[in-house]
């Protein structure tokens, strides 16, 4: 009972001067008797061996199971077998190892997030061995079909470095695969990662989405992307009842981006070179892409100052003027005012942007922008509206990149797939497994005093 492999009676256990504690044991089975092939029992004994199956560890200390086993003839009619040895069901014939330390190096991978290296160097068995065991124990919850969704994620992830070519003529370097993978991600649940696919077009998004039955298509109400044409191409072909949301983090990406390529350049050409930590402009760079809300007032006035010292500050204060614009627009969402936003209000704040674009139409960025905005507003309108946002995507895509970086790389994209996804989805099992339902306690009376 102690050592708790069912079929096994101890006879001797012995510690060694490593450490090693060495148990002895005979079969104490009574279907260990029958043939693998045909299941008679045998009542022909032919041999005694000795086997030393791999078992786990005893508080950190290794344990090497001896295992003295007999060797049985088959004398049923028309069985090819002649003889066989006995076997148990945590050892199962011609396995090496016990079950249970092949469980538990599958479950180091699988919930702890350890390597199979890792994992192999502890149980002391072989790399092949610790990956086959963690494939076995996340197929069936990987095998599952994903439930329902009413938000769906969409993101890209590299899944290795692109690999290059040296052209013999030119001398240039030419591209020969860049590696992504397509995830698709639960926005309104707890299921994480629902899937991935190689690759990062059209047709890659289509092809994962077709392989889902049409009630599911159907249950999928908004879409979350990034401000990729790719990826929205397939949610229409696809998902043709489903709105597109754009996340918000993109578009005041891009306005603050646009606001640092107008400073450089007007420092650029004020100065004739890049900006210097002297330079009045650079000292407040830090302070433009910040939001308007967060700055302080000495901050306030420090940026006003500079920037209406001259031409070239104006014309970087009306670069800075149209993000905050922008991202007036974007305060609308719920998750900032609290309320339901209105999407006639959302519009007319987008107007307003475009308006202040046009007055200002001799900065080529801002009407780059402009341009931008004005391709994505239904989608940005639907994310203030919908408050659905990516932030899900890009915290999974995190936990991608710490397992890729923990495999030093994979060779295997199917290996890589199934590693990705047992890691984005480890949490939400921890978390059912804890979770205790809340039960009501009602008060009938005032609680006792304690003396």
């Amino acid at each position: 009972m102690l050592f708790g492999v069912e079929g096994l009676q101890l006879t001797d256990v012995q510690a060694g001067p490593d450490g090693t504690l060495e148990v002895w044991a005979v079969t104490d089975y009574p279907a260990a008797a029958a043939c693998p092939d045909c299941q008679a029992v045998s009542a022909r004994r032919h041999d005694t061996v000795l086997a030393r199956p791999r078992d786990v560890r005893r508080a950190g200390d290794p344990v090497a199971v001896c295992w003295v086993k007999s060797r049985w003839k088959c004398d049923a009619p028309g069985c090819d077998r002649k003889t066989f040895t006995e076997w148990l069901p945590q050892v199962p014939p011609r396995c090496r190892l016990t079950a249970r330390l092949r469980e538990q190096a599958g479950a180091e991978v699988s919930e702890r997030g350890i390597t199979p290296a890792e994992a192999a160097r502890h149980a002391g068995i072989s790399w092949p061995v610790a990956h086959d065991a963690f494939a076995a124990a996340a197929g069936p919850v990987l095998e599952q079909a994903p439930a329902p969704v009413a938000h769906l994620g969409i993101d890209e992830h590299r899944r290795g470095r692109p690999r290059w070519r040296i052209d013999e003529q030119t001398g240039e370097y030419l591209l020969l695969a860049d590696r992504w993978h397509t995830c698709f991600f639960d926005l309104s649940g707890d299921q994480g990662l629902l899937g991935q696919v190689e690759g990062r077009t059209a047709d890659d998004a289509a092809y994962w989405l077709a392989q889902a039955t049409p009630a599911w298509r159907d249950a999928v109400r908004v879409v979350a992307i990034d401000m990729c044409s790719i990826y929205a191409s397939a949610v229409r072909r696809m998902l043709p009842g489903a709105q597109i949301a754009v996340d918000l983090f993109h578009v005041v990406h891009l306005a603050v981006k646009m606001t640092g390529d107008v400073r450089r350049r007007v420092v650029r050409g004020k100065y004739g070179r890049r900006g210097r930590s002297g330079d009045p402009e650079y000292g407040i760079k830090n302070l433009l892409v910040r939001n308007l809300e967060h700055l302080a007032p000495a901050q306030f006035a420090k940026v006003t100052g500079i920037l209406q010292a001259d031409a070239a500050g104006q014309e970087i204060a009306a670069a800075w003027i149209g993000k905050e614009k922008l991202r007036h627009a974007l305060n609308l969402r719920a998750r900032v005012t609290g309320s339901a936003p209105c999407e006639r209000a959302v519009r007319d704040r987008l107007f307003a942007f475009y308006d202040w674009c046009a007055q200002n139409d001799d900065i080529p960025e801002l009407l780059s922008l402009a341009r931008t905005i004005s391709r994505w507003e239904d989608e940005i309108v639907c994310a203030v509206l919908t408050g659905v946002t990516n932030a899900t995507s890009e915290s999974l895509n995190r936990l991608a990149k710490l397992e890729a970086r923990l495999a030093y790389g994979f060779r295997n994209p199917a290996n890589q797939r199934r590693r990705v996804r047992i890691a984005c989805t480890r949490g939400i099992r921890r978390r059912s497994r804890t979770a205790t339902p809340k039960r009501a306690h009602p008060v009938t009376g005032p609680k006792p005093h304690p003396g």
